[in-house]
């Protein structure tokens, strides 16, 4: 028999990204934009074009609920009987994991509706940290791209979509994944 403990991860980061979240909304400000094929004005709730802070707060949460998810997907993985047993590496992505933790149990991972919330988060995550667009004029009547993409209700339907998929993922895997609503412990003791 071996004990010990492990870092809850999975808890700690995604508990930061919900407190960066939660500061970024309050200090959000409606956004002018302009429909591009009319110019039709409209606005919505995201980051001020230069406020560095609540852009900041916005890349936090969306690096810590990347991280939270995925680190929770790894640990259902090596709590799986079939998957533990095979060299999760080869499988490169959360997502491509997943899809094959879902095929292995027989289970239909197309029909969970926050899939498209989990392939937009690592996206944008993949964006920030891998791919540098060039700049490109957009005019002077049109909203930043990161002003959407951080957008009040962007954010929150990807925050909703996280925390549905560890709660269903958790069920369906046998993993605990109460932590999303109760206290936790940073450590988790394994034996």
């Amino acid at each position: 028999m071996t004990y010990g403990y492990r870092l809850n991860v999975e808890q700690l980061m995604l508990r930061r990204a919900n407190n960066s979240f939660d500061e970024a909304k309050k200090k959000m400000v409606e956004v002018p934009d302009s429909v591009p094929e009319s110019g039709k004005p409209y606005s919505f709730k995201g980051p001020g074009f230069e406020d560095d802070e609540t852009i900041a707060l916005c890349i936090e949460a969306i690096l810590g609920w990347a991280i939270s998810f995925e680190a929770f997907v790894n640990l259902v993985w090596h709590a799986h009987p079939i998957a533990k047993e095979e060299n999760e590496r080869s499988y490169g992505s959360t997502t491509a994991k997943l899809k094959k933790l879902y095929k292995i149990s027989r289970l239909p991972y197309g029909d969970s509706s926050w899939r498209a919330g989990i392939q937009d988060l690592f996206d944008m995550r993949n964006y920030l940290v891998h791919y540098k667009d060039p700049v490109v004029y957009i005019g002077f009547s049109f909203a930043a791209k990161f002003q959407h993409d951080f957008s009040e209700r962007s954010m929150q339907k990807i925050q909703r979509d996280v925390l549905c998929a560890i709660k269903e993922i958790g069920v369906l895997f046998g993993v605990k994944s109460g932590f999303i609503d109760v206290d936790y412990d940073h450590l988790v003791y394994r034996y």
